[in-house]
């Protein structure tokens, strides 16, 4: 009988060190989980702190180069005209020496 009740305290024992050791295992997963979601915040924060800012930045930007690219149209388009303008001048010259 006492070794009945013996082998089944070693069993509980080793039962509750493998549980112990289990319990570490998942506290050490949990603080490093802990300190990921720390650092994703303190990020997070830092970033959505300075998103008005980039933001606004970006807007300016992009309305820079839209005028830009609105000057380049204009500009293409002259270049069109010129180029239709040398065009007509070119074709006039050559009936004007065919004809002479």
């Amino acid at each position: 009988m006492i070794f009945f009740v013996i082998t089944v305290n070693l069993l509980v024992a080793i039962f509750n060190i493998y549980l112990a050791f289990r319990i570490w295992q998942i506290h050490k997963i949990i603080r490093l989980i802990t300190a990921i979601i720390t650092n994703c915040e303190i990020y997070l924060g830092y970033v959505l702190t300075h998103a008005p800012n980039i933001i606004k930045q970006k807007q300016e930007n992009i309305y820079q180069f839209r005028q830009r690219y609105q000057l380049l149209q204009l500009q293409i388009q002259q270049i069109r005209r010129i180029i239709i303008v040398i065009s007509w001048i070119n074709r006039i010259w050559r009936r004007y020496t065919l004809s002479i």
